[in-house]
């Protein structure tokens, strides 16, 4: 019973999260809610909007602080849930710290699948000749993401190596945070 309880408050958190991260690159990519496309993920996600007059959104309104504060107490609660699920305890300190990284590490894994399904589209739409405008708005989600690797690659016409440089540097990203997280961990306790 405890398998299952535990396995449905994963799967309702891991959606929450999804949800928050989408509606947070929607804000990023600076797509309009107006848009009959994205008005279901911001009507999903009003209660970043209330979160919102608390914390501010930064870089002219595309950093929504508040979906990254909401993230991160859907981490909270899904480690301090886990543990009270699993009879255990978690100090304030560990609490944070595993926040923190895993919420980091979240971050990046669904930054890479976001590029991922960037690159299936536009073989999609090479093959097909055809776009749909949710596959035109997974595109713009991604290019926030791929915008700064466009600068530093270098042109190849219809190759693009922006996408293998972002994965790299995710990568990287992500062996560096777990490297320090597994440093830290004797330290917290």
């Amino acid at each position: 019973m405890d398998s299952i309880l535990s396995d449905i408050f994963n799967m309702v958190i891991r959606f929450a999260m999804l949800l928050i991260f989408i509606r947070f690159m929607l804000q990023f990519a600076g797509i309009d809610r107006r848009n009959p496309y994205a008005m279901p993920a911001y009507k999903a996600t009003q209660v970043v909007d209330l979160f919102g007059r608390i914390f501010p959104t930064i870089a002219q309104g595309r950093v929504s602080l508040a979906a990254i504060v909401l993230m991160f107490l859907l981490r909270l609660i899904s480690i301090s849930g886990n543990a009270a699920l699993g009879g255990q305890g978690v100090s304030p300190i560990e609490l944070f710290f595993f926040a923190t990284t895993t919420l980091a590490l979240d971050f990046l894994s669904m930054c890479r699948y976001l590029i991922m399904g960037s690159i299936i589209i536009s073989w999609i739409v090479v093959f097909t000749q055809k776009m749909h405008p949710i596959l035109g708005i997974i595109m713009q989600l991604a290019e926030p993401i791929l915008a700064p690797f466009r600068r530093i690659t270098p042109n190849l016409g219809m190759l693009d190596l922006s996408p293998i440089v972002a994965f790299f540097v995710i990568y990287l990203a992500e062996i560096v945070i777990r490297t320090v997280g597994s440093n830290m961990i004797p330290m917290l306790g």
